[in-house]
């Protein structure tokens, strides 16, 4: 993960290059600007994480540099600091911009100058959120609540963190840094009961409202506020009597918590802290969620993914990750979400898993990236897969041999009879069938098989012949590759090797 990156506009030289240094000692990337002009420009295109702000430069002043970065959507939740030897005058005049996180009086010392942009990174997100929303922000963070746990995500992926926490009945309140977000998860009775965020804008989120709820847009400057005030619990009293029907508030806390949680498991590692104890934000104490993280990933993936984005998700094969004997928490996935999770038993691809249940494959793809994303299934790692179908006892030792030795498959079936075999091609995919092709009957049995696979398995015959218009006869037949019995080792590692590789190109392709 970079180092924040602090863009500085001031037009003196030597303060430029005086804050430069101290600020690159602490372990800042800073970028310099002499002018209003150039330092917007930055901004714009660079998205600091602090902007340091000289109150006097050419021909502008600091306060209307801030009211050109509150119009543009890009730059106006970046957090500014202003400095100037002006002082008390000078400062006056940024009461009113929600973006001004701290001011800083010249000269300053480098102890001054470096906890102050450490501050306004810690805190200036939320600063922006409480001064443009007028919530309140806690006297001190972090106020009669203990840190039980802490990390970076990059190290302990957030999904295990959540897991740990609800399975272990964890009650308090996850914060979760990805980017210049900052997101809270609150958990109790071993459920997540509601997600929000002081530092993202409800404007972002109004993007992915569904239209049976665009309605409720307006709300969500509510549901992502913590303020625990008299007005706002006297608000959430009076929606909570003036509703005959709450479902379509439960939609709305639902859809926010599960656009959050997408961003939170997809987004740029981050620290992590979880604080015991806490209450719930308002509008949550009235609709707690009760939800377990499987459910909010996959409804995350469903607001989030663009439509069609995992069409080419077909041949993807998932299996369940879960280990022996675990009951992991299902709560709030619907009956398809479960019986997806149950057929993604590492065997059968998306597009036969869709195919048997009767169901698209995009929702089965939506499905399955959330499970994913919550730890409950992974892909499985491509290999090549065997069946062997034959009922000659020194053929299959030899075939047993020969795969086990050289390691040139992920798995192998052998199969000693038309149902084995069929039953076995209708439950998985084989990139390779080994089978007995001498006499009408395995001809027209071969011909059965090939009609059922995916076009692109491969056959090799075994054949006891060895007469030209035989072999002609099964070249017709459309086999990939032939071998004599008695089929011995080597001849068998040469021919698999040569298929092995080119279904690993294929597969790369």
């Amino acid at each position: 993960m970079q180092a924040p990156l602090i863009l500085v506009i001031d037009d003196n030289t030597t303060t430029r290059k005086v804050v430069e240094g101290h600020l690159a000692q602490a372990g800042y990337r800073v970028v310099l600007a002499s002018d209003a002009d150039r330092g917007i420009e930055l901004a714009k295109s660079m998205q600091p994480d602090v902007i340091l702000l000289d109150h006097q430069l050419p021909g502008i002043t600091g306060d209307q540099v801030c009211r050109r970065l509150l119009d543009e959507e890009v730059c106006a939740r970046i957090p500014v600091i202003v400095c100037s030897a002006m002082r008390g005058r000078a400062f006056a005049r940024y009461a009113e911009f929600p973006n001004v996180v701290d001011q800083i009086p010249k000269p300053f010392t480098a102890e001054l100058l470096k906890s102050g942009v450490a501050n306004a990174l810690h805190t200036g997100a939320m600063v922006i959120q409480a001064q443009l929303t007028g919530s309140t922000m806690p006297e001190q963070l972090g106020e009669g609540d203990e840190v039980s746990l802490q990390g970076f995500s990059a190290i302990f992926p957030l999904r295990a963190v959540i897991h740990f926490l609800t399975n272990g009945q964890h009650q308090g309140r996850l914060t979760v840094e990805t980017g210049k977000d900052r997101l809270r998860f609150a958990l109790a009775s071993g459920r997540i009961q509601a997600v929000y965020s002081a530092t993202v804008s409800p404007e972002r989120l109004e993007a992915f409202l569904p239209p049976d709820l665009a309605s409720l847009a307006p709300l969500l400057a509510l549901t992502m506020s913590e303020q625990q005030d008299a007005q706002t619990s006297g608000l959430v009293k009076l929606l909570e009597k003036s509703l005959a029907d709450p479902k379509k508030l439960r939609a709305l806390l639902r859809f926010q918590s599960a656009v959050l949680t997408y961003w939170a498991l997809t987004g740029e590692p981050g620290e992590f802290t979880f604080l015991t104890g806490g209450a719930l934000p308002p509008m949550f104490q009235a609709f707690p969620l009760h939800l377990s993280l499987p459910a909010l990933a996959v409804e995350g993936v469903r607001r989030c993914v663009p439509p069609g984005e995992s069409a080419s998700w077909g041949d993807v094969v998932f299996v369940a990750r879960m280990a022996p004997g675990s009951n992991p928490d299902r709560t709030g996935l619907s009956t398809v979400a479960q019986k997806v999770l149950v057929a993604l038993d590492g065997s059968h691809d998306l597009e036969s898993i869709a195919r048997d249940g009767a169901l698209g494959l995009e929702d089965v793809a939506v499905l399955t990236r959330g499970l994913e994303l919550a730890g409950m299934v992974e892909r499985r790692v491509p290999g090549t897969a065997i069946l062997v179908v034959d009922n000659d006892a020194e053929t299959l030792r030899v075939v047993d041999e020969a795969l086990t030795a050289e390691r040139l498959c992920t798995d192998y079936k052998v199969a000693r009879d038309r149902v084995g075999a069929q039953l076995l091609l209708r439950r998985g995919r084989f990139d390779i069938v080994l089978m007995d092709v001498d006499g009408p009957e395995q001809e027209k049995f071969y011909g059965e098989l090939r009609a059922q696979a995916p076009a692109r398995t491969r056959f090799v015959g075994f054949t006891k012949s060895q007469e030209e218009v035989d072999l002609i006869r099964l070249d017709t037949l459309g086999l990939d590759g032939i071998i004599e019995r008695p089929a011995t080792v080597e001849a068998i590692t040469a021919t698999l090797k040569h298929f092995v590789e080119v279904e690993k190109l294929t597969k790369v392709s």
